[in-house]
């Protein structure tokens, strides 16, 4: 993907999350329990085009950063100042994309920890 496509890609990724809380709804992120220093499973399904925003919560200690640690194939991640990772996938694209990202804090102990997810993104048809 080129440069200026991939810039193309992630403004249309931000308008989508910024104009329709709607497209948010139509996604699905069960809550994902991590664990310190370790790595794991998710999943979420979206709908062709639309977005996902995945809400970071606090589990132990304090979040003080997140992180895309693998970028998909088949869509755009970003990380927002509102502790969210959001998922855009490509219009026109259907079937199993991934990600991960990471967020690093401290263990209720106050040791620095890094917590990392692996999402399994289920594209669908747009309804």
């Amino acid at each position: 993907m080129s440069t200026l496509a991939a810039k193309t890609s992630i403004l249309t990724c931000l308008l989508l999350m910024l104009l329709s809380a709607e497209a948010l709804a139509r996604c699905s992120v069960p809550y994902i329990r991590t664990l310190n220093n370790q790595t794991v499973d998710g999943r979420t399904t979206v709908s062709s085009g639309d977005s996902c925003s995945i809400r970071l919560r606090r589990s132990g200690g304090p979040t003080y950063s997140a992180s895309i640690v693998q970028r998909p194939s088949n869509g755009t991640t970003i990380v927002d100042g509102q502790n969210r990772i959001l998922y855009c996938s490509r219009a026109g694209f259907l079937g199993r994309d991934a990600f991960t990202y990471a967020r690093h804090g401290e263990s209720i102990r106050g040791n620095a920890v890094t917590r990392t997810v692996r999402i399994a993104v289920s594209v669908t048809q747009a309804r």
